[in-house]
């Protein structure tokens, strides 16, 4: 599995949209209330022969939601979710603001490399 299904299949089950990057409403619908974005960046690591074995991901998951969300649980519940899918446990980092409450999950992963020849 990549990556992406790998992190969809873990938070898909809440029940709110999971998008890699930005989150786009369809034309002539606004934002729902709450939703999952996803972004990472990848480096190298466990070098050999000067290549990289793995490639490690450092993910930051983001729920947004409105205030009135009590979300005291789904953070639990994410957490427990990217762990269980086989993410690092994540680290969490309120960003909440005065258009709404905002949680980044941060966690890592890391996936082997095949080079060809």
């Amino acid at each position: 599995m990549s990556v992406n299904k790998d992190i969809r299949g873990a938070l898909v089950g809440f029940g709110d949209p999971v998008e890699c990057g930005e989150y786009i409403a369809p034309p002539g619908t606004s934002l729902p209330a709450s939703y999952y974005t996803f972004n990472y960046s990848t480096v190298g690591t466990n070098f050999g022969d000067n290549l990289p074995g793995h490639d490690r991901y450092l993910i930051q998951v983001h729920f947004n939601c409105p205030h009135t969300f009590d979300i005291v649980q789904r953070v639990e519940q994410t957490r427990h979710a990217l762990f269980a899918a086989g993410f690092t446990w994540p680290q969490t980092v309120n960003a909440s603001d005065e258009s709404g409450q905002h949680i980044v999950f941060e966690c890592e992963t890391v996936e082997r490399i095949e080079f060809d020849g």
